[in-house]
């Protein structure tokens, strides 16, 4: 009879082993870089805008030029596996750059025939952008310089053209007065442009990506921006002369093209 036990005991043994695997949890599977993924990233990016300003006085004149903007871009996107090493990815993406004012109080113990002068900058790009991106994608093998193991990256070279809508806000504030009489050599001009902007877009980058699904972007765009509608609101008072109003909408604007260049972060899952 004991006999009987153990025989049917050690036949339904794999059975019962089966059933255990079935209601078990799969086994996590780890990042597979040849199938499609969405995606989630963010980035820090420096670009510059050509600000409008042009003030010709007997103290201070401002030009036209170029201003260096900072911030960043975050973004959602699905990046499709066509096969052969080939990608496709779909982004939508938000972004703000800005520039810290710069101000400079008081005319300086070199002049103490100044009372009183300052010029404050104020500058800030935001908006949204679609783009389509094409890569390629392969895996190399690098040893990891901390805890000093092998392990394999898959890099991702990658075009990508794109479309978008921004908004872009510049100010510029001068003041400076001697104090002598009420007027003389006394300069002031203060001018708030606003942009509205449609973006169009050509770049390149390169993407590392770990065998968990991190990853980490390279990239720099060309950026063609199209004004149109510049809304220009102020005054200029040059060395003591009457106040002009500044009131200008432009629907004219032309711009060259624009550098940005990005470096970031994200995951794929």
């Amino acid at each position: 009879m004991n006999k009987l036990i153990l025989f049917a005991l050690l036949l339904s043994a794999p059975s019962f082993a089966q059933v255990l695997m079935m209601e078990s949890p799969e086994v996590e599977k780890k990042y597979n870089p040849y199938e499609s993924h969405f995606i989630t990233y963010f980035g820090f990016e420096g670009m510059k805008y050509e600000v409008p300003f042009n003030f010709r006085g007997a103290r201070q004149t401002f030009s036209p030029r170029d201003q260096e903007l900072w911030g960043g871009r975050i973004g959602i996107g699905e990046e499709i596996y066509l096969g052969g090493g080939i990608t496709t990815t779909t982004k939508v993406e938000g972004y703000y750059v800005g520039t810290l004012f710069s101000r400079v109080v008081n005319g300086g113990p070199e002049d103490d025939s100044v009372d009183f002068a300052f010029t404050k900058r104020t500058g800030q790009v935001y908006g949204v952008d679609a783009s389509q991106a094409l890569g390629f994608i392969f895996d190399m093998k690098t040893k990891n310089p901390f805890l000093e193991e092998w392990s394999y990256l898959t890099v991702e070279p990658y075009v990508e053209i794109g479309i978008g809508f921004a908004s872009a806000y510049n100010r510029l504030n001068y003041s400076y007065d001697t104090g002598s009489t009420p007027t003389a050599a006394q300069e002031a001009y203060r001018l708030r442009v606003t942009d509205q902007i449609i973006n169009s877009k050509i770049g390149a980058g390169i993407n590392f990506t770990s065998s968990e699904g991190y990853f980490f972007f390279m990239k720099a765009t060309v950026n063609k921006f199209d004004i149109p509608k510049r809304k220009s609101v102020g005054f200029s008072q040059p060395n003591g002369q009457p106040t002009e109003l500044i009131d200008i909408t432009d629907k004219t604007v032309k711009m060259d093209p624009t550098m940005t260049y990005a470096i970031g972060g994200g995951y794929k899952f």
